[in-house]
């Protein structure tokens, strides 16, 4: 067994317990006892040297645990490309880590995008009616609502409806050219010679 297999193995197993630290703190009751305690111990350290960095925690949202994740698969896939062409060229580390960038962009696109679409459906099935759940459900969307109210400058005002209506356009465009876009320097850095 090469120390390659060696590194991929515990990479995933660490990725397998930063994911399930990361669910059990979402569930009440899950997070007492030793299991925890042990699971805490173990990702803390790691996930902590994330929260240090101010712009991954916007308001109500907490990125480092999505850049700690993306950080080990740059990793893994770094060590799997040495496994398979015997080095790794700079070309090939852009492209990995271009690609591990965008894959957290689009996974984030796409989330942002599927609540767009429940607050857009909620909205016009129950106009006006207003719960707890389609309120956070609200609150997660606006920013991004907020900057395509920015960046449209209508002549007569829209609703926030309509409003909506383009974040939703705007998030599923975003997310299909940019996927094709990242796609096409991915490929190009790997063709890179150094």
């Amino acid at each position: 067994m090469s120390i390659w297999r060696f590194l991929t193995g515990v990479i995933y197993v660490y990725m397998i317990l930063l994911v399930l630290r990361i669910l059990l703190s979402w569930i009440r009751g899950a997070v007492y006892g030793k299991p925890w305690e042990l699971l805490v111990r173990v990702t803390d350290p790691y996930l902590s040297l994330f929260s240090r960095i101010r712009f991954l925690r916007q308001g109500m949202f907490d990125f480092t645990p999505i850049a700690a994740i993306l950080t080990l698969v740059v990793a893994l896939n770094v060590i799997q490309s040495i496994q398979r062409f015997g080095t790794i060229t700079v070309g090939r580390f852009l492209g990995i880590v271009t690609g591990a960038v965008w894959s957290g962009l689009a996974f984030l696109l796409v989330l942002v995008l599927i609540l767009a679409i429940v607050r857009a459906v909620v909205l016009a099935v129950r106009p006006g009616q207003e719960t707890q759940i389609t309120s956070a459900v609200g609150m997660m969307v606006e920013p991004v609502v907020s900057l395509v109210r920015r960046i449209v400058s209508a002549r007569s005002p829209l609703t926030d409806r309509q409003y909506l209506y383009l974040t939703i356009a705007f998030l599923f465009i975003v997310r299909i050219l940019g996927g094709y876009l990242i796609g096409l320097l991915v490929r190009f850095f790997y063709t890179l010679p150094i």
